[in-house]
């Protein structure tokens, strides 16, 4: 199932998701027609994506280390400017795992 609450000890999809959007409109309150920087972890970046595009479960889950996502909220509305950017990058930056040596 696409909800964390299925893991033992996990917070309720629900709970997750008002605490997110609680959070996110607070910030956007407090920083009206400012740039913030947030850094989050992968779950909170999935969900705020869900929230800013009315998707639901996991379809924003796996955005990459030091990637960068960008929303604009306002009053009205959240929109998605960019999700799982990583063009800021070395080129020889991988996601992928490599052997020890």
């Amino acid at each position: 199932e696409q909800r964390w609450d299925v893991i033992p000890g996990g917070e309720p999809a629900h709970q997750f998701r008002n605490r997110v959007q609680r959070g996110i409109e607070r910030i956007a309150a407090a920083h009206p027609d400012e740039l913030v920087v947030a850094v989050v972890h992968g779950g909170v970046i999935g969900e705020v994506m869900n929230i800013a595009t009315g998707s639901t479960g996991f379809a924003f889950t796996g955005a990459d280390n030091a990637s960068i996502s960008h929303v604009v909220v306002t009053a009205d509305r959240w929109a998605v400017r960019c999700w799982n950017d990583t063009s800021h990058l070395s080129p020889t930056f991988s996601t992928a795992a490599q052997p020890l040596i």
